[in-house]
């Protein structure tokens, strides 16, 4: 084989394109900092790079993009398995154009071929899910004289949509639920909890403030916060749902009877390559996400609630109001939500315990 390596390298940035210049690699954690996907629209750029070890004659060097989604699952109970498909870019352009049957002599050592590539507005978010995928890939063919050293290399990349969040998803979102357990200590859990706000932009966090008190005999084991995306797919006029967590904060600090527990400014990060809501120009798979707060009461079912979730990135919220829509309430303590008289007091004396900013919570998340 005359080839010792084929390449595919995309510049998201003018910052990209000055570490591959000087051939820098940076740590996981650099990287996480940096742009690693393209928005609809935008023009992609990026780098193929040809290694010989030997001359070698060849018929050309081509570039193609793709882009599809799909969806499977099988119906156990009907043996049949659902399936439905969507192509949303099939293109190619030549890196080294020779003409029609002709052919060059490349010589042994590193050969660098530079690409640029318009997108489409309309391209969907890459999304991978359990039923289905909106998958985005590169492909070159180096095609040679001798069929032997023909190389093809292929290498996915990221589209996201990005779409500015209206003002009205800023404001806080508080969430109360109460349930009675009948018993020897006959009694309600009651709950609440407020977000800061409902957008959820990628790589940024959501702000939880809550409140439990436990009236009944059972202790309460968990008290969790979480991100959860809800997938829909669509095959063959059927659909099938899928619910999953995203992230997640777990606080297993045991409640008891007569207790109760406080969350102050805990952080919910929102994890940071996630596609937009709806996952708009796909008609076979729609996403949501929702906030959800549960409660763990031992040997019962879980408490839960919910509250829609809006993934994009922050418009522009200048002036007075907008800062007070991106600052909320938050600071003036979530006690103010409920009467003195709903808390858990035994005489005079609270017997809330109380986590700031996340502490005592469960390393594990």
């Amino acid at each position: 084989m005359s080839v010792e390596d084929l390449l595919i390298h995309f510049i998201y940035d003018d910052d990209d394109e000055q570490r591959h210049i000087q051939q820098y690699s940076p740590s996981d954690e650099q990287r996480h900092l940096h742009k690693q996907y393209y928005l609809p629209g935008e023009e992609m750029n990026g780098v193929v790079s040809l290694h010989l070890r030997t001359g070698v004659r060849t018929r050309g060097l081509t570039i193609h993009f793709l882009g599809s989604a799909t969806v499977s699952w099988e119906a156990t109970n009907k043996k049949r398995v659902y399936q439905s498909s969507e192509i949303y870019l099939e293109s190619s352009k030549p890196l080294l154009d020779i003409g029609l049957d002709r052919s060059v002599e490349l010589p042994r050592g590193l050969h660098q071929f530079g690409f640029k590539y318009q997108l489409p507005t309309s391209l969907p978010s890459t999304f991978n899910g359990v039923y289905g995928q909106v998958t985005y890939i590169a492909k070159v063919k180096f095609e040679c004289e001798d069929e032997r050293n023909t190389t093809i290399t292929s290498e996915p990349f990221m589209v996201l949509r990005r779409p500015e969040l209206p003002a009205h998803v800023y404001q806080e979102k508080t969430l109360k639920k109460s349930r009675l357990f009948l018993g020897l200590t006959t009694g309600k859990v009651k709950m609440v909890a407020t977000i800061d706000k409902s957008a959820a932009v990628p790589g940024d966090n959501i702000v939880v403030d809550a409140e439990v008190s436990n009236w009944t005999g059972k202790e309460i084991s968990l008290i969790q916060a979480s991100v959860l995306l809800e997938s829909h797919y669509l095959a063959e006029g059927h659909e099938i749902i899928f619910r999953q967590y995203l992230s997640k904060r777990d606080d297993v600090y045991d409640v008891n009877t007569f207790r109760g527990r406080r969350w102050r400014h805990v952080l919910l990060p929102v994890p940071p390559f996630l596609p937009d809501s709806g996952l708009e120009h796909c008609q076979i798979m729609n996403i949501k996400y929702f906030f959800q707060f549960k409660v763990r009461v031992e040997g019962k079912e879980d408490i839960a609630m919910e509250t829609p979730l809006y993934v994009g990135t922050h418009a522009d919220l200048g002036g007075v109001a907008g800062k007070e829509l991106l600052l909320g309430k938050m600071w003036q303590g979530i006690a103010e939500l409920e009467e003195e008289r709903d808390l858990p007091w035994y005489g005079r004396r609270s017997i809330y315990t109380e986590s700031v900013n996340g502490d005592n919570f469960d390393p594990g998340h």
